[in-house]
C-alpha cells in the first residue's frame, strides 16, 4: 500500500531530532508514525540516560498523555454505557465533598472550562487522593464555562469520579475498559519489576517525600509531584507506555474503532465556543496554541502532549498518527529546547507527506 510518505523527506524530520539530541533538547526518542492504517516509521533514536542505547520497546513517563489515554476514554466508556452524562454535576457525584466545584459538570472538567487554576501543589496538604480531591474543591475558582484554563487539577477530580461511577481505582477501570480491549501490552501505571530496564528515567524539581533527592532519577516512578502524592495513580498522569501503545491508541480513535461514531466525533473535533478556544472531548484542538500541529499540519490536527517531552498528533483529513517519547526532563529542565525540536520536527514531518 502506497502510504504518501517521501522517504527523503521523513529522514530530514529524523535528523532533526536526531539534532536535538546532540543539542541537549532530550537523551534520546523514539519516534511511531501511522498513516492510512499502517506503520511508516517506527525508530529509537539515541539513548535513555546519555549512555544506555535506546530502543523501540523503552517504556516512558507519558505524563499528560495520561488524559486522554487513561481518564478522557474511561469517562467516556462510563458516559457510552449509560453510566455517566457530561452534564452531571460534581455536586450529584461527590456530595458535599465537591465543595466549590458542584456547579461543575463532567464535560467543563474534560474541556478545561471548569474555572479550575492550571496548577497547585497539592501534595504540601497531605498524600492521598481524598487528600488531593479535598484541596482542588477549596481552591478559588473562576465561573465554569467563561474561560479556558488548561488544568491538571481537574483530571485529578476526574479519576476520582470515574472510581465513584465504576466502583474501580482509575488504573484498574482504564486497564479492563480501555487498554486491554486496544490491545496496549505495554500501558500501565506504577510499572515496574522485570520492567525496569526499560523504563526511560526521568528527573524531577518536585521533591514530594523527603526521602526524594532532587538528582535521583526516577525509573517507573511518576515524575509529576500531584500524581506521586497521591499514589502514582492520578487522572492528571502516572501513566506509562511505548511509542507504538500510544500511536495504536491513536490510531483506533481515528478510525472509530473505539468509540461509536458519535463519540468519536466530539473526540476529533473542538467542542468549545470560538471565545473559549479550542479543546475535543479528550485533545487539544485548533485554535488553541497548545495543540501539537506544528505550522504546516491541517486545521483538523488534534492531539495532546506530556510535560516529560511527549506528544500525540492526529491529523485527519491526512489520516496520520505521529507519536514522538522522549524523557527530555531527564536533562532538560525547563522543557524550551525540547518544544522547538517539537514544532521544527512536525513541520518537516508535514512536508513529508504526499
Amino acid at each position: 500500500m502506497d502510504l504518501g510518505i517521501d522517504a527523503g523527506r521523513l529522514e530530514m524530520a529524523l535528523k532533526v531530532l536526531c539534532e536535538g539530541i546532540e543539542n541537549g533538547a532530550m537523551p534520546g526518542a523514539v519516534v511511531c508514525g501511522m498513516r492510512r492504517g499502517n506503520t511508516f516509521v517506527h525508530r529509537a533514536l539515541g539513548t535513555v540516560d546519555g549512555q544506555r542505547k535506546n530502543s523501540v520497546d523503552t517504556i516512558y513517563d507519558l505524563a499528560s498523555i495520561t488524559k486522554p489515554m487513561a481518564t478522557a476514554a474511561s469517562v467516556l466508556r462510563l458516559v457510552e454505557d449509560g453510566k455517566l452524562t457530561l452534564m452531571q454535576t460534581a455536586g450529584q457525584l461527590l456530595g458535599e465533598a465537591a465543595g466549590k466545584l458542584a456547579n461543575v459538570n463532567v464535560g467543563q472538567l474534560l474541556t478545561h472550562t471548569s474555572g479550575l487554576p492550571a496548577h497547585a501543589r497539592l501534595w504540601e496538604n497531605g498524600k492521598g487522593l481524598d487528600s488531593a480531591v479535598a484541596s482542588i474543591v477549596n481552591l478559588p475558582v473562576a465561573l465554569a464555562g467563561t474561560k479556558y484554563e488548561y488544568s491538571c487539577l481537574g483530571f485529578i477530580l476526574l479519576g476520582k469520579i470515574v472510581e465513584i461511577v465504576s466502583g474501580l481505582a482509575l488504573d484498574e477501570f482504564a486497564t479492563r475498559q480501555v487498554f486491554e480491549p486496544l490491545k496496549l501490552k505495554d500501558t500501565r501505571y506504577r510499572p515496574g519489576g522485570g520492567e525496569s530496564e526499560r523504563i526511560a528515567p526521568t528527573r524531577s524539581l518536585e521533591v514530594v517525600f523527603d526521602r526524594e533527592d532532587k538528582e535521583r532519577p526516577l525509573g517507573g516512578v511518576v515524575h509529576d509531584g500531584n500524581a506521586r502524592g497521591i499514589g502514582g495513580v492520578s487522572g492528571n498522569a502516572g501513566l506509562f507506555g511505548t511509542a507504538m501503545d500510544v500511536a495504536r491508541f491513536g490510531q483506533e480513535m481515528l478510525a472509530g474503532n473505539f468509540f461509536a461514531t458519535a463519540t468519536t466525533a466530539r473526540i476529533l473535533n473542538n467542542q468549545l465556543r470560538p471565545e473559549l478556544g479550542g479543546h475535543s472531548l479528550m485533545f487539544f484542538a485548533q485554535p488553541n496554541p497548545l495543540c501539537p500541529a506544528g505550522d504546516l499540519l491541517s486545521p483538523r490536527a488534534v492531539g495532546h502532549s506530556g510535560y516529560t517531552g511527549n506528544v500525540l498528533t492526529i491529523d485527519p483529513e491526512h489520516d496520520l498518527v505521529m507519536v514522538v517519547l522522549t524523557n527530555r526532563v531527564f536533562i532538560d529542565s525547563d522543557g524550551s529546547k525540547w518544544l522547538t525540536v517539537r514544532r521544527k520536527f512536525l513541520n518537516a514531518l508535514a512536508a513529508s507527506l504526499v
